[in-house]
């Protein structure tokens, strides 16, 4: 299992670093990002990209411009000609809040997912939930709704989101598949992580998949692992979440050749 975090919040790209990740990409992936209205946005999306390159190239000892990527109909990324390493690797990417993260596994179907865990603005926790009452159990309400304090209940509440949409983004359904028929009983954060929680699905324990939860910098980080071969949890054990920073990606040795994509890029706001 490889998992990679990237805090984009802190990255403020040099007109170097950008070029450099827009020369690691295609031009349709570079088209949707100069698309973004936000800096953040573009960070997340781009680092999203380069994680995958990054995994891959590592794998496959290749450029890592040299993959083709395209989306399935769900909006899935998936490798349109795998070489031999990549041809059984299952690899999810998910971007929240100040991170991007990606998992990854040649032995297991994942599906990855990040929540910061704050309340949305102009809202109430109360408003909050009530639009989300659909998408969630009763049972799964009662757990979070059990603590005392407003800031745990916004705390398990992100805990079954995460564990919900690494699920359904593992099988490729995404939310369609229908929240309710997914139920989740967590178990105890202990040092911040979680690796007890089981899934029902239709009401019947489905004891094929696995579940890691790390609570990291407020940020409630879940990965989704389906056996595809004799595989154990404890190859979330044996590799922690790799937190990386721009020098760390395998990114292209030269420039993109057009320096308005960084000053397009430069001028925008950071957030909303």
């Amino acid at each position: 299992m490889i998992r990679y975090a990237f805090k984009t919040s802190a990255w403020q790209p040099t007109e170097t670093e950008w070029l450099r990740a827009a020369a690691t990409i295609s031009n349709t992936e570079r088209e949707r990002i100069s698309q973004f209205m936000y800096r953040r946005d573009a960070k997340q999306s781009m680092v999203g990209r380069l994680l995958m390159r990054t995994c891959f190239a590592r794998l496959a000892n290749m450029a890592p411009e040299s993959f083709s990527l395209l989306r399935d109909e769900s909006g899935k990324p998936y490798l349109t000609v795998p070489p031999s390493p990549l041809a059984s690797l299952s690899f999810n990417v998910s971007h929240a809040g100040d991170y991007a993260f990606l998992a990854a596994s040649s032995s297991a179907l994942v599906g990855a997912d990040i929540m910061k865990v704050e309340l949305r603005r102009n809202t109430t926790l109360k408003r909050f939930f009530g639009h989300m009452k659909r998408q969630f159990t009763e049972g799964e309400w009662r757990r979070i709704r059990y603590p005392t304090t407003d800031h745990d209940k916004l705390s398990n509440f992100y805990r079954h989101w995460c564990l919900k949409e690494s699920y359904v983004k593992a099988i490729g359904t995404g939310i369609k598949f229908g929240l309710q028929r997914i139920e989740f009983d967590i178990g105890p954060l202990v040092e911040g992580v979680c690796r007890d929680t089981t899934v029902s699905i239709d009401g019947v324990l489905d004891q094929d998949w696995s579940f890691e939860e790390v609570l990291m910098d407020n940020h409630f980080v879940t990965t989704a692992a389906k056996c595809t071969n004799p595989w154990k949890t404890t190859e979330f054990m044996d590799s922690a979440i790799e937190v990386l920073s721009f020098k760390d990606l395998v990114v292209s040795e030269t420039e993109y050749d057009d320096s308005f994509y960084f000053l397009n890029f430069n001028k925008k706001e950071e957030n909303p």
